[in-house]
């Protein structure tokens, strides 16, 4: 093929040369221009190279238009590299100085003296002199006395500090007692193994998904003809309610109608319900089959249920 930059050619063919000249215009410089220009454009970022007044014709118009988009690509590279480096090392010092801050933080605490303990509430105390849990007691006592059989054993749920264990003692009672977690006890406890169980005021420190689930296992727990007993404060009576919160370890008031909607959901027969008021006196007692009628005289109830 015929090569235009060669002094000896005298006959040329001008689709030939047409050809060539295409070639030279449109076609991408060779691997080795651009590596040059690339290194060229490194050394005028850095400022070591000065540019390069524009060369003339058409080969140094192509070359400088090429040289300045490596050298705008080059410098813009160069840019995000900076703020990407600037941001990692803005990090890496946030971290240090949090670690100097937590260093800092515990060399101030092991010097620091030991904080006092914040003085725990006696409720043992505060429950012997202002709780007294007879009048509760005594309509569940009551109700043991007529409905257990020889040999009953019944469940105190829970045994606080004996003194419920004490007066089903005295009252001819065979009955145990735990102060734990009631669910485990229960859970480990032979199906039908019990003739009473006593929830004293236990559904008013529960949810009633627990008060639920403590019914279901009273059920299974239960010999047939077994009784379940709970006493609760009857908040339908204002001073009942007000005592109701004096005492720090109850979580919520129990209606004795809720309480009476979850025993018939249980499968639990309800037998009847007691309300006791605390002097003692003609007319201290009521006791309904039924709850047909308002109660708000009394302070606490007691309601008596049969496993079939």
């Amino acid at each position: 093929m015929t090569d235009i930059n060669s002094p000896g050619t005298t006959d040329v063919d001008v689709e030939t040369l047409m050809g060539l000249i295409r070639r030279r215009v449109h076609s991408l410089p060779d691997a080795r221009y651009i590596m040059g220009e690339i290194e060229k454009g490194r050394l005028y970022a850095d400022g070591i190279l000065k540019p390069q007044p524009i060369r003339t014709g058409w080969k140094g118009w192509v070359k400088t238009r090429v040289s300045d988009f490596i050298l705008r690509a080059v410098r813009l590279n160069f840019r995000f590299q900076e703020v990407f480096n600037h941001s990692v090392v803005g990090v890496l010092q946030l971290i240090a100085e949090d670690l100097h801050a937590h260093e800092k933080r515990l060399a101030v605490e092991g010097r620091e003296e030991p904080r006092a303990v914040a003085p725990k509430f006696d409720h043992a105390a505060y429950e012997e002199k202002y709780l007294d849990p007879s009048p509760y007691l005594g309509g569940g006592l009551s109700i043991f006395r007529e409905q257990l059989g020889e040999g009953d054993v019944v469940l105190v749920l829970p045994c606080g500090r004996g003194e419920m264990l004490s007066s089903f003692g005295a009252n001819g009672l065979q009955a145990v007692g735990i102060d734990g977690d009631i669910f485990d006890y229960l859970n480990g406890s032979p199906d039908e193994s019990f003739g009473g169980i006593y929830a004293g005021r236990v559904a008013e420190r529960m949810t009633s998904e627990e008060t639920m689930r403590l019914l279901e296992l009273a059920g299974k727990k239960l010999k047939r003809g077994g009784v379940f007993v709970a006493s609760a404060a009857n908040i339908d009576h204002l001073p009942a309610l007000r005592k109701f919160y004096m005492d720090p370890s109850l979580a919520r008031p129990v209606p004795v109608r809720l309480l009476e909607f979850m025993l018939e959901r249980s499968g639990l027969r309800v037998r009847h319900f007691r309300f006791s008021a605390p002097d003692g006196g003609e007319g201290s007692e009521l006791i309904e089959p039924t709850l047909t009628r308002e109660v708000y005289p009394y302070n606490y109830y007691t309601v008596a249920a049969v496993r079939d």
